[in-house]
């Protein structure tokens, strides 16, 4: 059976707050459009796409660290 791995929990809390920063500015953009209906429907989705990957991710790097 295999130990646990020892982590960074300073490195590992600056990546989740990085990529909480990326979900959030993605998720602005998408907050800031003034137009009734959305000029680029694409880049609509493709902002909410990467912002749930990068809370997925974010997800993830937390529970590994800090949780077996």
């Amino acid at each position: 059976m295999m130990g646990r791995r020892p982590v960074d929990l300073a490195v590992m809390t600056r990546d989740i707050k990085t990529r909480c920063e990326h979900a959030a500015t993605h998720l602005d953009s998408v907050a800031q459009i003034k137009d009734p209906i959305f000029p680029d429907p694409r880049m609509v989705w493709l902002s909410i796409t990467l912002s749930i990957h990068e809370l997925e991710a974010a997800a993830s790097i937390m529970k590994r660290a800090w949780w077996p």
